[in-house]
């Protein structure tokens, strides 16, 4: 049986795709603060971070903890994030640090309960979620998520945005008004409304888009997207 996992240097991933009534988060235009998922088992995983960290991702659509996976007429214990790309494919996420033992068997079972579903699998350590800038710069957008953001200020965003597409974090507090506007696009990064790049240094030069005009961004996939195998 050909494997399904990887090693990759980055992180990423994605969900069943298309069913709504999967519990999970969905990254849409105008969406609430969202939540992580309580899926810490423990005080050393470092499962939360995850989630943030995909959920910033301007590569991820949506996001759900899956328990468990249905094949064959049972339930196969998943217990991982999958998240949705917004190339259509879907990507769990398995933290090797922290999984359970598994014998060839449940790894045969999880193997094939996951190409059924059409999701790949790749494993990540605590090592790459750790790796900077991402995990900094995913706590720090993070820790604003709930800046309120005035509505003018939100519709002087989208304006100038709409009209130039992307512009660096110094441009758009210019146009916008903002003396010091990290709380303001960490906040709308983090409800789903603006993307930035967090595989890269944050600052003043970094470029931010809408997040509705994904094919605009020049984000490049990073690995953990890319090497996955279908």
């Amino acid at each position: 049986m050909p494997s399904k996992r990887e090693r990759t240097s980055s992180l990423a991933g994605r969900c069943a795709r298309g069913d709504a009534s999967r519990p999970g988060l969905r990254r849409t235009h105008g969406s609430p603060i969202r939540n992580v998922p309580d899926t810490v088992p423990n005080s050393w995983s470092k499962s939360g971070e995850l989630a943030i960290q995909l959920l910033l991702d301007p590569h991820v659509t949506a996001l759900a903890f899956r328990a468990s996976l249905s094949f064959l007429g049972r339930e196969v214990p998943l217990r991982m994030f999958v998240a949705d790309l917004d190339d259509g494919g879907r990507v769990a996420f398995d933290i090797i640090d922290e999984r359970l033992y598994r014998d060839l068997d449940t790894e045969g079972l999880l193997l094939l309960a996951l190409e059924s579903h059409n999701v790949r699998l790749i494993e990540i350590d605590h090592s790459e979620i750790d790796a900077e800038p991402r995990a900094s710069n995913t706590r720090r957008l993070w820790s604003h998520r709930e800046h309120q953001v005035p509505a003018p200020i939100k519709a002087a965003v989208d304006r100038a945005l709409a009209t130039r597409q992307r512009l660096s974090i110094r441009s758009l507090a210019r146009i916008a008004g903002l003396r010091d506007p990290m709380p303001t696009i960490g906040a709308l990064v983090s409800q789903g409304i603006l993307a930035v790049d967090p595989s890269k240094p944050l600052g003043s030069n970094s470029i931010v888009a809408r997040r509705s005009d994904p094919w605009r961004f020049p984000i490049a996939k990073s690995s953990r997207f890319s090497r996955a195998n279908p």
